[in-house]
């Protein structure tokens, strides 16, 4: 008797979970999961009309088309660059600032205050300032290098090469430095934010243990603070590699809708989420609907590969 009232009391409680758990899943099955099966059924529709809803067929053929188009390659590349590359980077510096912060005392709220600013800061204004800095003709790096006594540098423009040799072209890389030193102003202040969190967390006495049996502080680091910060480390990595797929804005804010500097019209900068805008765009085009669902579909699918990646790759070195 005593066992069965039990079963029946857990019975009510998850009952009454589900009933507050409802709502979320209610609309979690209408703004995510609908659009996500939608959009794959709509990528497989061949020379799609939206307005109509009529197609030709049930058909891979955009996935072909898709991959055999140099600037959804180049988006690809771009998109490679801010993920493998601006995330790292930002990573190991936003995590050198937090612990320059935690081993202050005075003005380290303050200071913390101050690095996250960027994460309420609008991505297209913040973009719009980095623009007027990196100005060809009157930016305040090209002013601050004449008075250091050296030439100007066109850091914004001249026009993209298609093929293998956009490695080799200047322009292009001194595209990607500008979009790096924003990724890297941009991305500093929520991984700062974290990081902090992360290292405040370790338990004092570790450090105290350390510091009686004489351990140097790069033995520290590099014993308890890395492992213990693993949790956060790999939080903030996944997270802001995924952030770092769906770059657009910061991109429009430094080089216009064009993705590029002026003349260039071969879309350099594009980033995949960009392509994705770019399709939707001529959406009254028979097919365009079709071609940014593949893309948004191929994201989809690069996303959640490249995470499940990261966590099968970094399990046994997360210690909780």
């Amino acid at each position: 008797m005593v066992k069965k009232r039990k079963q029946q009391k857990g019975l009510a409680y998850s009952r009454t979970a589900f009933l507050y758990l409802l709502p979320a899943f209610v609309l979690m099955a209408i703004f995510i999961l609908y659009p996500m099966l939608n959009t794959i059924i709509v990528s497989s529709k061949y020379d799609y009309r939206f307005l109509t809803g009529e197609f030709a067929e049930f058909s891979f053929k955009h996935y072909v088309e898709i991959i055999k188009d140099p600037i959804f390659r180049r988006a690809c590349l771009n998109t490679v660059f801010m993920v493998f590359v601006c995330v790292p980077a930002s990573m190991l510096s936003a995590l050198l600032v937090a612990l320059g912060l935690q081993s202050i005392k005075k003005f380290r709220n303050f200071l913390a205050t101050l690095y996250y600013l960027p994460q309420v800061t609008n991505v297209i204004a913040a973009g719009f300032v980095f623009a007027l800095i990196f100005n060809n003709n009157f930016g305040l790096l090209n002013m601050l290098l004449e008075r250091l006594g050296f030439e100007p540098v066109a850091w914004i423009s001249g026009v993209g090469i298609s093929g293998s040799q956009v490695l080799y072209n200047k322009s292009y890389m001194r595209c990607l430095f500008v979009l790096f030193t924003y990724s890297m102003w941009q991305g500093l202040s929520l991984k700062v934010i974290l990081f902090l969190g992360g290292l405040s967390s370790i338990n004092p006495q570790y450090y105290q243990a350390a510091r009686i049996d004489g351990t140097s502080k790069w033995n520290v680091f590099r014993k308890i603070t890395l492992p213990l910060l693993s949790p956060t480390t790999l939080y903030v990595y996944v997270t802001s590699s995924i952030t770092a797929f769906k770059s657009y804005s910061a991109v429009v804010a430094l080089f216009g809708d064009s993705y590029g500097p002026a003349g260039d019209n071969t879309k350099m900068m594009i980033t995949l989420v960009g392509y994705i805008m770019d399709q939707l765009g001529d959406y009254l085009k028979p097919g365009a609907v079709s071609m940014a669902s593949t893309a948004a579909v191929m994201l989809l699918f690069i996303i959640m590969v490249l995470t499940a990646l990261q966590l099968k790759i970094t399990h046994r070195r997360v210690h909780y």
